[in-house]
C-alpha cells in the first residue's frame, strides 16, 4: 500500500474517532447554571408541560456548530432586568419574572429561550420542533415524504455529524421502545444528537444528560416525523412518513 493511500486512511480513521468520541461525551460534564446566561444551552430537564416539541428544539441547537454560534448570538440582556431574543422572524423580548418562571429547570439560557417562545406560540399546549426551528431561524419549511426523501435526510445528516458540524435536528415515532423510553404514536419529541452509518444518538429533553441509542435501522423503521435545520439551503425540513 502506497504511503500516500494509508496516511489518508490513518486521517480519516482520527477524525472518525474524534467525531465518534465527541458524540458519546458525557453531558453533564457541561451542566450550564440555572440563574445567569452564558450564550449556551446545556443541561435541563423539560418539567411538566405539553412542551416537548419547543424543548426538544431547544436542545438540539447545541448539537451542531450552526446551532451553537446561532444561540451564542441570540439573547441580549437588557438593563430593566428583560431579555430580548433576535428570532429569525423578528426580535422578542420577555421579562426577568417570565424568564425565572419558565417550566425547564436547569439551564438558563433554555428557561429564557422557552419563555419567548411561549409568549410568542403558547408552547405549553402543545407544538412540533419544525415550527419552533422556524420561529427561531426565520427559514421556510420544506415538506418532505417517502422512503428516499428519509435516506436521504439520514445520509445528509450522518455525513454532517461524521464531519463534526453536527445537527440540528428532532423527531417522534410511531412505533414505542419502553426499554429505550421511547413513546410512540407521536406523543412525545426527542432531539437527534446525531446518526451514524448504523446507530441514532436521541436526548430525551425529561433529562438533556442522558444519550438514547438505537440501531439505525430501528430508527428508520419507528420514526413518525423528524425534521432538520439546513442552515446552508435555509430550510427547515420536515419529514413526514
Amino acid at each position: 500500500m502506497k504511503k500516500t493511500t494509508l496516511k489518508k486512511i490513518i486521517t480519516l480513521s482520527l477524525s472518525l474517532s474524534i467525531a465518534i468520541g465527541t458524540v458519546f461525551a458525557p453531558v453533564t460534564a457541561f451542566a450550564g447554571t440555572e440563574d445567569q446566561l452564558d450564550g449556551q444551552v446545556t443541561v435541563f430537564h423539560q418539567g411538566e408541560e405539553g412542551d416537548c416539541g419547543a424543548v426538544s428544539a431547544i436542545q438540539a441547537f447545541d448539537n451542531s456548530t450552526y446551532g451553537k454560534g446561532f444561540i451564542m448570538n441570540l439573547i441580549t440582556s437588557n438593563s430593566d432586568g428583560s431579555y430580548t431574543l433576535n428570532f429569525g422572524t423578528g426580535k422578542v423580548t420577555v421579562s426577568s419574572e417570565d424568564a425565572i418562571n419558565a417550566r425547564i429547570t436547569g439551564d438558563f439560557d433554555a428557561k429564557v429561550i422557552e419563555a419567548a417562545l411561549q409568549n410568542e406560540m403558547n408552547v405549553y399546549n402543545g407544538c412540533f420542533a419544525c415550527d419552533v426551528f422556524t420561529k427561531m431561524t426565520g427559514f421556510k419549511q420544506n415538506q418532505i415524504r417517502g422512503n428516499k426523501a428519509k435516506t436521504d435526510l439520514m445520509n445528509t445528516m450522518a455525513k454532517n455529524c461524521y464531519s463534526q458540524k453536527g445537527i440540528t435536528a428532532a423527531c417522534d415515532f410511531k412505533d414505542a421502545d419502553e426499554s429505550k423510553g421511547i413513546i410512540g404514536d407521536g406523543g412525545h419529541s426527542y432531539s437527534i444528537r446525531c446518526v451514524l452509518d448504523d446507530t441514532v444518538v436521541l436526548i430525551n429533553p425529561w433529562d438533556t444528560s442522558k444519550y438514547i441509542y438505537m440501531s439505525r435501522s430501528q430508527f428508520e423503521n419507528s420514526v413518525r416525523y423528524m425534521t432538520y435545520v439546513d442552515n446552508t439551503s435555509k430550510k427547515v425540513i420536515v419529514f413526514w412518513s
